[in-house]
């Protein structure tokens, strides 16, 4: 990299123009091409924390593949939300399945290795060149946060020769691949969770209500003035995973924080079932609050770790859909989770049960927690070396400790 940055002002079109790079918004999928298969639908909320989720229930059929043309994924595909929640970005891994983007989504796709690096390009989607103009052109609409095609394509962005930006997409990319490599083991230890339980649950096992081995919502907190809490609405909740927002004033929280959440709690979206939208808080900060748009489930009888994954099995799932009220903004009321009927082990198995898995959520939680503090770094690091006021040699030696 050179001592100092040199670099172009372009616009994205200009880009476009010459060839360097293709970008382009999803498909929209009219109500007569959904189906049980085909190319698997990835939505906004499948974007998080730098990961495409490939949970998505939702799918093209594919008879229409050629309607759907270049707007099917491919690896290497950067993708940015354009849509609610602007600005999100990730990169599409290597493909099992074939996948198609929502409309809500936007892809950058580098058709020029030579001229532009895809991973400066990503990580130029998260700096503050970017996220100022993207809030600019937001600001220029009265509908919910959104940043349409030519609004993207006017952005400009300050490009340094092919070899600066491959030695600060190099540096950044460290961090988000230590941090994809915590993700991919949680994933692993996920589905070996779930395959455990599922062979227990074949050498016998009890229906009862989820009400005798946990409680729905037992604590609401009332707002106090001169507190602060960290409030996690349905939207920060995905599946087996939730993000924590960063502290506001109780007075400035909406009145459904009300929510006290418990290390240990198993918490569930009431709203649209069929999202799976869960996670496992092993948090042990008191200023957690959660939505009323949340049930909260406290594990009695049973631990912490049997609660969430029986509660993350599909046929709780179903049921969950079968009782949800309401047909366009379906919901299940509190006491019909109490009312689930659900597997309960044997004394002996359910113990070895969470003697096993206790630990291996514990490790998960410290994970997570770990890839929080690399997305710090990532993301402290980002503008200085976009803006040439670090250089990489530098930036190598502060990461020395960190991966």
């Amino acid at each position: 990299m050179s001592e100092t940055l040199q670099v172009a002002t372009v616009t994205i079109n200009e880009m476009i123009v010459l060839g360097h790079l293709d970008v382009g918004d999803g498909y929209r999928t009219k109500r007569d091409q959904f189906a049980s298969d085909g190319h698997r639908i990835i939505r906004v909320a499948d974007v998080i924390d730098g990961v495409i989720g490939m949970d998505s229930p939702d799918f093209v059929s594919i008879d229409y593949t050629k309607s759907i043309g270049a707007k099917a994924g491919r690896a290497g595909d950067i993708l940015l939300t354009t849509k609610g929640t602007v600005g999100r970005v990730a990169v599409v891994p290597i493909l099992s399945e074939s996948i198609v983007y929502s409309p809500q989504l936007c892809y950058f796709r580098v058709q020029d290795s030579e001229r532009v690096d895809s991973g400066f390009l990503k990580h130029w989607l998260s700096s503050p060149e970017f996220l100022l103009q993207a809030a600019d052109r937001m600001n220029n609409t009265d509908m919910a946060a959104y940043i349409n095609l030519a609004d993207i394509r006017s952005l400009r962005l300050s490009l340094p020769c092919i070899d600066d930006q491959r030695a600060i997409g190099k540096v950044l990319t460290a961090l988000d691949d230590k941090i994809t490599a915590n993700i991919t083991i949680s994933n692993s230890t996920d589905e070996y969770l779930s395959t455990e339980l599922a062979l227990l649950l074949r050498s016998g096992s009890a229906d009862v209500p989820l009400a005798t081995i946990a409680k729905t919502n037992e604590l609401t907190r009332k707002p106090l003035s001169d507190e602060t809490i960290r409030y996690i609405d349905i939207a920060a909740v995905g599946i087996g995973t939730h993000t924590i927002p960063t502290p506001i004033d109780w007075n400035d929280a909406p009145g459904r924080a009300r929510r006290a959440l418990r290390r240990g709690d198993t918490l569930w979206s009431t709203v649209r079932p069929n999202r799976r939208s869960h996670s496992l808080n092993l948090s042990s900060d008191r200023d957690l609050i959660g939505s009323t748009g949340l049930a909260v489930l406290t594990p009695t009888t049973v631990g912490f770790a049997y609660l969430y994954e029986i509660t993350k099995r599909a046929e709780f799932t179903s049921y969950l859909e079968t009782v949800a009220e309401g047909s366009a903004y379906p919901a299940v009321r509190a006491d019909r989770f109490g009312e689930a009927q659900v597997p309960l082990l044997p004394a002996a198995q359910l113990a070895a049960f969470e003697a096993l898995a206790a630990p291996m959520r514990e490790h998960l939680y410290s994970l997570s927690q770990e890839n929080i503090q690399l997305a710090a770094t990532r993301d402290a690091l980002l503008p200085q070396l976009m803006s040439g006021k670090l250089r990489v040699k530098d930036a190598d030696k502060s990461l020395a400790g960190v991966l």
